[in-house]
């Protein structure tokens, strides 16, 4: 059976596990959604009406399960909003009666964010938060007995535990440190990047570095806020909409955008020679214009597609167009666009 038709006969069964539900015909609705789920393990709303069921037959472990599924499958969906929200709090409902309370917390929290102003996700967070695992403080190693100087090291993360999710507008970062004092941390927010520096109960202070950023933020409009068992860290997203795929670049993202600033200057291209043109073409003086600043911080903080189409616009136009599209400039050559009144002359004649 071909993937299609077993999204429609899985649909079918939904359909029919729907009535069965209204008619209070409960085992039966579980059966039917159970095949629905076995012909499209990959539809959220199968698992949530199967956790609903579930819950009614008394089966809660099955039902708390089924419902984080269903909130895996729909989150960073805008079209299923509603029913991700839905998924988190039947979740952090169920399992805070199943006593597993950090992961009713996490639910909760996720939940919160989405909608603020719901009463029984915030009476229930406020009963569940207290009860969480505590997260145990960066313990300092030992001195070393030994005279010797060790050779100095990169220094490292220190380890706490942390989580992100996001919407549309936001990246919102948790860190799991508990009872820090509303003046005993700080968080600074840069283009690509934030950090944490958080002074422990044992006069330590710990710094933690999320460095680069999958995408660049507006740290302008980038908030935190110090809470009982953990500091929750709101990143404004400079492209509403656009999915995060991880917090940090991976390495491999990372390597490429170092080959990329390699073949800029491989190929020569100095973004001072875009200023001169743009300042020739609009006969402005270089104080009233400032295009080289612009172009510099364009780049600077441009995603790698960006930069690719900065690059590859400007070197194959002979520096006549500048583009940041990558996909218009990715469906073939850039031809030269010569100023008017004049004609492009090829460089060997």
């Amino acid at each position: 059976m071909s993937k299609s038709s077993q999204k429609s006969a899985a649909n079918v069964l939904s359909q029919q596990a729907n009535e069965a539900y209204f008619d209070d015909e409960f085992e039966q609705a579980e059966s039917l959604y159970t095949q629905a789920i076995a012909a499209d393990s990959t539809t959220g709303e199968y698992y949530l009406k199967r956790a609903q069921v579930r819950h009614k037959l008394g089966n809660l472990e099955s039902a708390a399960s089924d419902a984080h599924k269903a909130a895996d499958l729909s989150a960073n969906k805008s079209d299923l909003l509603r029913q991700y929200f839905k998924a988190l709090f039947l979740h952090g409902k169920w399992a805070a009666e199943l006593k597993n309370y950090d992961d009713a917390a996490e639910s909760l929290r996720k939940a919160a964010v989405i909608n603020p102003s719901h009463e029984e996700v915030k009476s229930l967070l406020e009963t569940v938060e207290p009860l969480t695992t505590p997260v145990p403080e960066p313990v300092a190693a030992p001195e070393s007995e030994t005279s010797a100087v060790p050779e100095p090291a990169v220094p490292a993360r220190p380890k706490v535990r942390h989580e992100w999710y996001q919407n549309d507008d936001y990246v919102i970062l948790e860190v799991f440190i508990k009872r820090v004092q509303k003046d005993a941390a700080l968080v600074e927010f840069a283009d690509k990047s934030v950090s944490l520096s958080v002074k422990m109960a044992t006069g330590s202070e710990n710094n933690y570095e999320f460095d680069p950023l999958m995408h660049s933020i507006i740290p302008s409009e980038s908030t935190y806020e110090i809470l009982s068992t953990k500091i929750e860290i709101r990143m404004k997203k400079s492209s509403p909409g656009q999915k995060w795929d991880h917090l940090e670049e991976t390495e491999a993202q990372q390597k490429n955008n170092r080959k990329l600033t390699l073949a800029n200057s491989r190929k020569g291209v100095s973004w001072d020679s875009i200023a001169a043109y743009a300042e020739k073409e609009t006969k402005l003086k270089p104080s009233e214009q400032g295009i080289n600043e612009l172009f510099q911080n364009i780049y600077k903080d441009a995603d790698p597609e960006t930069r690719r189409a900065m690059l590859k616009s400007y070197t194959e136009s002979n520096g006549t167009a500048l583009s940041t599209d990558w996909k218009s400039v990715s469906k073939g050559k850039v031809e030269t666009v010569p100023p008017n009144d004049t004609y492009a002359k090829p460089y060997n004649s």
